[in-house]
């Protein structure tokens, strides 16, 4: 059994020490949930949690415990997502079934909609979205909030004009308008515009890394000198050797295989043709993991006190002041054809790959990590500012404010580990 020493579990509420061993993958997890629940039955955290653990243990009908109790309340919202989502990498029929019969017993139920609208744009139905929301506007009523959403779902869609004309006239005050704006012009091509446009943002919340990011393409884009600025040294973007050995890799590419349960990526990631783990890997109890986690530790440590001089409110400067921590940690498996379409993670300030196993008869173009590739639905000519052939035992680091992505591989698995640390 891994997890805490049982008399400090025995310290724990059974509540927090079920969640606990959840998190950190103790094979205990699936009975030490299904006690809590006997104490809390509709604790929302244990019920989602217990449907992980049993999707993850191969359980064969992991979601009929939280599917009932989602019948007798339709208007759960954390639970539908959370089901729809564990749906969707079991690669179940229909992931989104429940809380479409939940909208039919609860049609005008606004924090539902907006669930189910999230979920069709993470499941890249955007066009879906936003023919739902533009009839919302229309039966209940014309909210600058869902004129933003529709907006929202237009330009993914495609559909820029559309998108340009929802978005005109809105309130200045509403969350994320100038970013979904700047968006806009970005897809557009109107360069000029799209820098005017997410300036504001950037004075307003500097923490967005949403905003550098669209800043950095418009920047490079246009040849604007501020992008020499944000992007000041190569040192930038880094791939160091983490000192494992053959034995330390084949440990724990093992170790990590053996997390890779479930059939499908998760809704909203940028993984085709492979699967992601649950949880934040780094709190595993696994020798070769934490092995792996203290390596990184001081890379990451090493890669912060060579960053060049920055200034005070560049998005990098303090993490020259201040050692950073992890935030998130997963593990993501590829397999033949497989790769990540151009995303962002927003959760730190620095985004990773550590590559643990990768076919051994790559070509030069295949597996590669690309930095700076505009995600799909900003269609502008830019090649990557840097690029990584795939080495095990080696980790790339780079500011979480330039998109990256994979090109795909024929045969084989590309097995990595990635955080983010901020």
């Amino acid at each position: 059994m891994t997890g805490e020493p049982r008399d400090q579990r025995r310290a724990l509420s059974p509540k927090s020490a079920a969640l606990s061993a959840f998190e950190k993958g103790d094979e205990a997890a699936v009975t030490l949930l299904a006690s809590a629940l006997k104490e809390e039955p509709y604790d929302g955290g244990l019920l989602i949690a217990y449907a992980a653990s049993l999707l993850r243990s191969g359980h064969p009908d992991p979601f009929d415990h939280i599917e009932r109790v989602l019948s007798q309340s339709p208007d759960w919202v954390e639970g539908h997502k959370a089901l729809a989502r564990l749906k969707a990498e079991a690669q179940a029929d229909n992931p989104l079934a429940m809380i479409e019969a939940a909208l039919q017993k609860l049609p005008n139920h606004p924090a539902l909609w907006m669930a189910y609208l999230t979920l069709l744009g993470s499941s890249g139905r955007h066009s879906e979205a936003a023919e739902h929301t533009a009839q919302l506007r229309r039966r209940i009523a014309d909210l600058p909030e869902l004129r933003l959403a529709e907006a929202r779902y237009r330009g993914f869609a495609g559909e820029l004009e559309a998108a340009r004309d929802l978005l005109a006239g809105l309130p200045s005050h509403l969350p994320e308008l100038g970013v979904e704006r700047a968006r806009c012009a970005l897809r557009l091509g109107q360069l000029d515009e799209a820098s005017d446009l997410i300036q504001p943002v950037l004075d307003n919340t500097p923490e967005d890394i949403g905003a550098w990011a669209l800043a950095e393409l418009c920047w490079r884009a246009s040849g604007n000198p501020r992008h020499q600025w944000l992007v000041p040294d190569d040192e930038l973007f880094s791939q160091r050797n983490l000192g494992l050995s053959q034995t330390d890799l084949e440990q724990l590419a093992k170790s990590l295989r053996a997390l890779h349960v479930t059939r499908s990526a998760p809704l909203g990631q940028s993984v085709e043709g492979g699967t992601q783990t649950h949880g934040n890997l780094r709190l595993r109890d696994d020798a070769a993991i934490m092995h792996l986690f203290d390596r990184i530790h001081d890379v990451v440590a090493e890669y912060t006190q060579n960053l060049p001089t920055l200034d005070p409110v560049h998005p990098l400067a303090k993490l020259t002041t201040k050692a950073p921590q992890i935030s998130a940690s997963w593990s993501v498996l590829l397999r033949s054809g497989g790769r990540h379409v151009p995303h962002l993670h927003d959760g730190g300030r620095i985004s990773s790959a550590v590559h643990i196993a990768v076919p051994g008869d790559l070509k030069p173009e295949e597996g590669a990590l690309e930095l700076g590739l505009p995600p799909d639905d900003i269609p502008l000519n830019l090649k990557p500012i840097a690029w990584f052939a795939p080495k095990p035992g080696q980790l790339v680091l780079f500011p979480s404010f330039v998109y990256h992505s994979t090109s795909r591989f024929g045969d084989g698995e590309r097995l990595t580990v990635a955080f983010d640390a901020g």
